[in-house]
């Protein structure tokens, strides 16, 4: 008797069951390219088509760079060149899953620091790992288990035959111990160099050399630009002639590549076309009426758009030996987007920094800055003889000093800001001395002009400076033992109350990056590591002084409402002063008729512009540009500022000006063109030297 004689009548034959099962098992799975298989496995997590499979209706230019991402394409390198809302964020993600599903290794996935690998995770990452696995069985990534070693975690994903370890671009080890042969690098142009290691994509790089003879490797670049230095490239090989310090990363690579561009087809004469921002009609008025004028003077709507992106292709733009592919993607392209969108972020980006915004999301490229230093006479013609020096007004929520050290003395600037950048100058003076002694006379005055000193505010309370800083730029040891010997924690923001800075060059530096320990000589004795020195990102800060410095109130008859950054001057800001402020232009270094980059040039004596500055690094030190309303809330109440004062609402009104009375404009205006007249008399008389410390207090 035969096992199929033993089948009972209405029960399946076991043999064949069983046998069916363990072929669907060891059947090898069908060959699928990369971009079959991200329509038919990368499910959409958020937007308005969250839970449902990627479409490329929805964004037709992700086909052809997906086909260079899949194994059988030979390029080594793939660089993403993009505006936001582009979808390229998903298609990194998704070829990691392809990968840890169709060809298993190890993967590195590294983004600009940790808090954007959270996010990375949390919200994008593990959605679209449990999106996938509800569609397919069995699953692939393992899943996390706190007490077995072979389990997913939060920053290292297993699955059989590899891993996707997520590193931060910014740690030495997170870079460091690790063989890969597929990588995704993340926000690339928000990379920072890393102090005294090497540069984090040559750290990155470096865990690919096990691949590099055989070429079997494979990296993908991505993100948003940052900063275009105004650095001029070679348009055959896309090296940059001469040095671009802060240069952006992402265009750097971009420039090295073969550089595509979607090629939209004009519904009118059928031509292919890259859109140009040149070319939006944007009616300010009515944004949804904007259109985009074709060469050939078809004016193209927003419908017509739509259809001319699905038909569009792309189109490289540079050949030559040895070019890997390069994808631009800007909002023109991106079905997330509309003209008018585009035209409503465009009419909203006014000063130099929301320009900066429209120029890296919107428009997909690296923004170059204006450096047009502010007409100081114009801004002295500002000074408001209602201030009190010394006193802090009401909104001046965070109180900051700043010193420049020189060799005869210090350049101090002390100033308030507001929750919106609004800022006033508290006091502004020069301490004359030797200032080769840390615990000399002049650093004893400093103590006493600044930490130890009270200053009234508008509720009646005294307040004290929330952060000292000074530059170490010259006498850097006597800076570093100042600094130690009268090192303090703030009471209320737990930070230091006292930092020692350095100014760093480059554009794509923060504000106030990480601090680094340095040895210092106290007293003839070494310390080691005995000061911390925090770089001062000064390049990109000194754009924002001057954008900020020159917003003027709205000229009358309308209603002077008072700006986001606006800056505030009093009495004691004098001539002097504001030369100092305004002594910097921001010029193009030219060799042999190129652009090889750009510098900032000093044109007469900087002080008080290196110490503005500096209180603006600062104020992002405390969290100017990263506290939510509820923080400044409470901060406003723990300063003295009365509740009704302290909440931020709807119904808010907006800081105005003083003088809103038409008798008193007209009056206003009067004394302006007085103080015109006077500061043209000034600039014909005696040479500048006359009266150089008029106004400070100088103290021996």
């Amino acid at each position: 008797m035969t096992v199929i004689d033993l089948q009972l009548p209405g029960h399946a034959n076991g043999v064949r069951v069983v046998g069916s099962a363990l072929s669907r098992r060891i059947r090898p799975p069908r060959n699928m390219k990369f971009p079959q298989w991200l329509q038919e496995n990368a499910v959409l997590v958020d937007g308005p088509k969250a839970g449902q499979l990627w479409d490329p209706a929805g964004a037709p230019y992700l086909l052809q760079i997906a086909e260079c991402l899949d194994d059988d394409h030979p390029c080594n390198r793939v660089t993403i060149r993009k505006s936001q809302q582009s979808g390229a964020s998903i298609l990194a993600i998704a070829w990691c899953l392809y990968l840890a599903d169709r060809a298993p290794q190890n993967i590195l996935y590294a983004a600009p620091n940790g808090d954007a690998l959270k996010d990375m995770n949390s919200q994008k990452l593990r959605p679209m790992i449990n999106a996938w696995h509800g569609r397919i069985r069995p699953r692939i990534v393992f899943r996390p288990q706190s007490r077995d070693a072979d389990g997913s975690t939060t920053y290292e994903k297993k699955f059989p035959g590899g891993y996707l370890s997520l590193a931060n671009a910014n740690s030495v080890t997170d870079l460091s111990s690790k063989t890969v042969s597929r990588g995704v690098k993340d926000e690339l142009s928000k990379w920072q160099e890393i102090p005294d290691a090497q540069d984090p994509e040559d750290l990155f790089f470096g865990r690919f050399t096990s691949f590099r003879r055989t070429k079997e490797y494979k990296i993908l670049e991505i993100s948003t630009p940052e900063v275009d230095s105004g650095v001029d490239f070679d348009p055959d090989t896309g090296e940059i002639l001469g040095e671009a310090p802060g240069h952006c990363r992402i265009d750097l690579a971009f420039q090295k590549s073969d550089r595509r561009f979607w090629h939209c087809l004009c519904p009118e004469c059928g031509q292919g076309f890259v859109h140009s921002i040149e070319n939006l009609r944007v009616d300010a008025r009515h944004p949804h009426r904007t259109k985009y004028q074709h060469d050939c003077g078809h004016l193209i709507s927003e419908a017509e758009r739509v259809v001319g992106v699905r038909a569009g292709h792309w189109r490289p733009t540079a050949t030559g030996n040895g070019l890997h592919p390069g994808f631009h993607i800007d909002a023109f392209i991106s079905l997330m987007m509309s003209y008018e969108a585009i035209a409503e972020d465009q009419i909203a980006a006014k000063t130099e920094i929301q320009k900066k915004g429209f120029t890296n999301l919107a428009l997909g490229l690296p923004h170059k800055f204006k450096g047009d230093a502010p007409d100081w006479k114009k801004l002295l013609d500002r000074v408001e003889p209602e201030l009190k020096r010394g006193h802090v007004p009401a909104l001046g929520l965070l109180l900051v000093a700043y010193v420049d050290v020189q060799m005869r003395g210090l350049w101090v600037s002390v100033r308030a800001f507001a929750p919106n950048r609004e800022s006033w100058s508290v006091d502004a003076f020069y301490i004359e001395g030797d200032t080769s002694d840390p615990a000399g006379p002049v650093f004893q005055q400093l103590k006493r002009e600044t930490m130890d000193r009270d200053f009234p505010d508008a509720f009646g309370r005294k307040r004290r400076i929330d952060a000292l800083g000074v530059d170490s730029g010259f006498r850097a040891n006597v800076v570093y033992a100042f600094v130690r010997n009268n090192q303090r924690q703030h009471p209320d923001t737990g930070k230091d109350l006292v930092l020692a800075t350095k100014g760093l060059r480059g554009w794509s530096r923060p504000a106030l990056g990480q601090p680094t320990l340095v040895d210092i000589d106290l007293g003839g004795k070494k310390i080691l590591q005995g000061c911390k020195v925090w770089g001062v990102g000064t390049w990109p800060l000194k754009v924002t002084l001057y954008a900020e410095a020159k917003q003027e109130l709205p000229p009358p008859p309308a209603l002077p409402v008072v700006p986001d950054g606006y800056w505030h001057f009093g009495k004691w800001n004098d001539e002097v002063y504001f030369k100092q402020l305004t002594a910097e232009v921001l010029t193009d270094v030219k060799f042999r008729g190129r652009t090889t980059g750009r510098r900032w040039d000093k044109t007469r004596e900087n002080h008080f512009h290196d110490c503005e500055v500096g209180c603006i690094a600062l104020a992002d030190y405390l969290g100017l540009y990263s506290t939510t309303p509820e923080q400044w809330a409470a901060l406003a109440l723990l300063r003295g500022t009365p509740p009704e004062l302290a909440t931020v609402d709807l119904f808010t009104p907006r800081p105005v000006a003083a003088v809103v009375d038409a008798v008193d404009v007209a009056a206003s205006i009067e004394r302006s063109k007085e103080a015109e007249r006077a500061a043209a008399k000034r600039e014909e008389a005696a040479p500048d030297v006359a009266g150089f410390l008029d106004g400070y207090d100088i103290n021996l």
